[in-house]
């Protein structure tokens, strides 16, 4: 588990917004750092997690007001659902969006928005559109 970044409250216009608090998980630990360091800029809070080890302790201390989630997380083809489902069951309305990397399954991805994902992304998007993607999850599920 990396450590949790800091950031200063981001302003649009005179409008002062709250820091907003992500999660990713993925096994990629590039992919973890280039998300982290993007939010960052944004000027978000972001923990990274390379799998499920540790997820549910880390969300029953602390805020996080979207996740973003890698369902093949290692070698363990179940371990990304097996977290979402655990993640949904807990925190019914907390964002979760999956990150899919290049030739996605489509049926996996079905699975997992009927499993309670709040929806989907590619990982070769801009991250300016991955972030644009997270702030609509939020605005439209508040917790």
């Amino acid at each position: 588990m990396s450590t949790s970044t800091n950031a200063a409250q981001s302003h649009v216009g005179d409008k002062e917004l709250e820091v907003k608090h992500f999660l990713v998980i993925d096994d990629d630990r590039g992919v973890r750092h280039f998300l982290r360091d993007f939010l960052q800029i944004q000027g978000c809070l972001c923990e990274t997690m390379p799998d499920s080890t540790g997820v549910m302790e880390w969300l029953a201390k602390n805020p996080c007001d979207a996740i973003v989630l890698d369902l093949n997380l290692g070698h363990d083809p179940d371990e990304g659902f097996g977290i979402l489902q655990q993640i949904r069951q807990q925190y019914a309305n907390l964002p979760i969006v999956i990150l899919t990397g290049a030739g996605y399954d489509e049926n996996k991805l079905q699975t997992a928005i009927h499993d309670g994902a709040n929806g989907y992304i590619s990982k070769t998007i801009p991250p300016e559109e991955l972030f644009a993607a997270l702030m609509r999850a939020v605005k439209s599920t508040r917790h």
